[in-house]
């Protein structure tokens, strides 16, 4: 391990493993772990998701392992570390105690600032829930297009247990507080064979290559990095396969998914499948197309209905495998909160329905009542009857309060 601090309060030291491991020793050594760890949790069921998160903590040895928050930010501003420290307090209801820029890393994954070091903070008094328990209700589908003879999409969703796959049905609920869930879409590209044989593999190979860097969700100390990781290894892993059959060369599938657990999600997406957030009425589009009509999009120079007919709306300027030179995924975390809807999707499903399509039908969905199983085959069978040429394929996911009524109906 490498030793960052060793001080008269606390000795930390990074694990190979990412995690950091915090000793506390000296006046009050128990009395300011047994703080941290509250507070930590408490940030935790608030959403806030600039702070360490606790992976493990035992009172006996004072020592708290928590997530890695990146590195010391030693060029911070003290003007930057104090927005921080005011954002801490104003929306997450926690006052550090120690507010100054010797507290603030950078997480280059994430893209932002976080602040570290909560022995000392307090928590102020409200009505905030402090055990915030999330659950998890999702479906998935696919369907093969009209005039095409097989399917080159491929969906998949699991758990991870030790460093193994664990199988979990296209249809189920999980509570995110004991477990967490990953889920995958694939649009394959490549020719006949290699299409459907490149979306296979992405999505096969996934739950073979993630489970290996993640071990559990509980124990990984940095979830984002971890994606990251196993999509750049995915697509290395195609590119080699495709060099030793002729037939496959070239073969190539964009790939997007997500990592639910407790109170976040993370993604990697690399192509023009879909992720999007519907929360309180208002959808959102997470993930962003990797091509020139995305960018142009993306920049405020094209409007949906301009990017939707773009005569190079297709091409792509990443992808997994296709001998694309390298890839970089892009990254991200997204705080939970109970009704929110996701939804991942292969280019088939944008075909049909435009994004004011989406946001419609999922609002009409929870105002009836419907199950997150139905409202999920109704997109799709939307999608496919306004389109319905490429192959069509999406997981829908609804964020409860508890997953212990996974047959219940919408609320």
């Amino acid at each position: 391990m490498k030793i960052a601090k060793d001080g008269i309060r606390a000795k930390v030291r990074i694990g190979y493993d990412g995690k950091v491991y915090k000793e506390f020793r000296g006046t009050d050594a128990d009395k300011r772990f047994e703080n941290e760890v509250r507070v930590l949790k408490v940030l935790e069921s608030r959403g806030c998701d600039f702070v360490p998160r606790v992976i493990d903590a035992d009172p006996e040895t004072l020592t708290l392992v928590t997530t890695n928050c990146g590195h010391p930010a030693d060029k911070v501003t003290e003007e930057k570390a104090n927005e921080l420290y005011t954002e801490l307090e104003q929306n997450f209801g926690v006052v550090h105690d120690d507010p100054f820029p010797r507290n603030i890393t950078y997480h280059q994954q994430r893209g932002r600032f976080c602040i570290i070091d909560f022995e000392l903070a307090t928590i102020l008094a409200d009505d905030w829930a402090e055990d915030l328990r999330l659950g998890i209700h999702w479906a998935g589908f696919t369907r093969s297009g009209r005039s095409k003879k097989e399917n080159d999409d491929s969906l998949a969703v699991f758990s991870s247990f030790e460093g193994w796959e664990t199988k979990q049905p296209l249809a189920g609920a999980i509570s995110l507080t004991r477990e967490g869930v990953v889920m995958a879409v694939s649009d394959g590209m490549g020719g006949v064979k290699g299409g459907a044989y490149a979306s296979f593999l992405a999505v096969s190979e996934l739950r073979r290559f993630l489970p290996a860097w993640l071990g559990d969700f509980r124990g990984n100390a940095d979830p984002l990095s971890t994606l990251e990781a196993t999509v750049k290894d995915l697509h290395g892993y195609i590119i080699r396969r495709a060099s030793l059959n002729p037939e496959l060369s070239g073969m190539g599938a964009t790939l997007v998914c997500a990592l639910f657990f407790r109170t976040e999600m993370h993604f990697a997406h690399v192509g023009d499948s879909r992720i999007y957030r519907w929360r309180e009425g208002e959808l959102e589009q997470l993930s962003f197309d990797h091509s020139q009509v995305g960018r142009l999009f993306r920049e405020g120079k094209l409007n949906e209905r301009e990017a939707r007919t773009h005569p190079r709306r297709n091409i792509l300027n990443q992808v997994i495998g296709a001998n694309c030179r390298y890839v970089q995924p892009q990254i991200g975390t997204i705080s939970l909160k109970a009704g929110d809807w996701y939804l991942l999707c292969s280019d088939g499903v944008i075909d049909g329905l435009w994004n004011r399509h989406i946001s419609e039908a999922i609002a009409k969905g929870i105002e009836s009542g419907e199950s997150v199983e139905v409202l999920a085959e109704n997109l799709l069978d939307q999608a496919y009857s306004n389109a319905g040429k490429d192959d069509t394929t999406l997981f829908l996911v609804r964020i409860t309060e508890d997953a212990t009524d996974g047959d219940s109906p919408v609320s």
